[in-house]
């Protein structure tokens, strides 16, 4: 088992590999891999996918070295022998963090009115949608202003669109090519890629995209925060009695 970054979990079980994560566990069958290799501090679980598609990715950050490359090596060693022509995202099953939720919805329902019961999965799905603004924001932004500074700029080259992305392709200094994805056509086909991880990599954006972004950062950041503080109060309303 490998407890990377975050609370990402990642576990193999001899018939699949299971990464658990703040959006709930992922099950991934060994029929669905078409590799798993480790780079560094980080592993990658590279799923089969069918021709000119794009290959789906999962990936855990910040594990031990010696940890990763032993469990990359006990998944391969375990991979069939044939790999079936297959989308393998088709084969893996999703289980949202469901158990907590729902019992905190009862608690609130049962020990206190109806209404809060329902109230709170209004401020449940306003801290989802939040989150995920905030961290897929906040990620890209980041990436944007540190990638450009100390990372390694190179020309892509434009290669394919693929379920509404277009898909650049890019070499690194040792001339392994990689992919990068957008949901819009890049006006510059500069990118900038982290050294340590070549994989990781971000495209130039002006100014007022960048404050457009910036403004949904912080949107994201006060659902979330508002809809915490909500489910907060529903709390304290119940245990107050």
């Amino acid at each position: 088992m490998l407890r990377g970054r975050g609370d990402a979990v990642l576990r193999f079980t001899g018939a699949a590999v299971v990464l658990g994560r703040a959006d709930g566990e992922h099950h991934i069958p060994l029929e669905a891999i078409e590799s798993v290799h480790p780079e560094g501090r980080s592993v990658e679980v590279e799923l089969i996918a069918l021709a000119d598609a794009e290959p789906a990715v999962y990936r855990v950050e910040d594990v031990s070295e010696a940890a990763a490359t032993a469990f990359a090596d006990a998944v391969e060693a375990a991979l069939p022998d044939e790999v079936v022509d297959v989308d393998g995202s088709a084969l893996v099953t999703h289980r949202p963090p469901a158990v907590p939720v729902l019992a905190l919805d009862v608690f609130l329902g049962v020990a206190g009115r109806l209404e809060y019961a329902l109230a709170f999965w209004i401020a449940f799905v306003v801290t989802a949608v939040g989150g995920l603004l905030a961290g897929d924001m906040g990620r890209d932004l980041h990436r944007m202003w540190r990638l450009p500074r100390y990372g390694i700029t190179v020309t892509a080259e434009s290669w394919h669109k693929a379920y509404g992305s277009w898909v650049y392709r890019y070499r690194d200094t040792t001339g392994v090519l990689h992919t990068y994805k957008t949901r819009s056509v890049l006006a510059s086909k500069e990118l900038s890629y982290d050294p340590r991880d070549p994989k990781v990599a971000t495209h130039h954006e002006e100014a007022p995209a960048r404050c457009g972004m910036a403004f949904i950062t912080l949107l994201g950041c006060g659902m979330a925060g508002g809809g915490l503080f909500g489910i907060g109060r529903l709390v304290l309303e119940v245990l107050k009695g």
